[in-house]
């Protein structure tokens, strides 16, 4: 899906065109850019549902916001990556799958509590 900023703000309705070009400008969502301007795909879309929330609904200061979608992007890439050593995981044979369990459960040298 990729939509202009006026069907952007048809679909969130509590998100105004002055409200959205500045998230823009100020990069906290970052839209590819057509011929006629942004064009904002499903992750656009959620990333300004979130921004509501937070700003709207939580009262999320602006000057805090740069710090928390920092660390939600970071959250965001680790859950990606833990999903994909996962999915290395559980493609292994049986007998290295327990072995990598067992390690987790049991770590020899301490590193399970840093």
């Amino acid at each position: 899906m990729s939509l202009d900023e006026r069907k952007v703000i048809a679909r969130i309705e509590r998100l105004t065109l002055r409200e959205l070009r500045l998230w823009v400008r100020q990069g906290w969502v970052r839209p590819a850019q057509g011929a006629r301007g942004p064009v904002f795909d499903d992750l656009d879309m959620a990333r300004l549902r979130l921004l509501c929330d937070l700003r709207k609904d939580i009262g999320l200061p602006a000057d805090a916001m740069p710090t928390v979608l920092t660390l939600l992007d970071q959250l965001h890439r680790t859950r990606r990556d833990l999903r994909r050593i996962s999915e290395a995981v559980d493609a292994q044979p049986a007998e290295v799958r327990r072995a990598v369990l067992a390690a987790l459960r049991n770590p020899a040298d301490g590193a399970g509590d840093r």
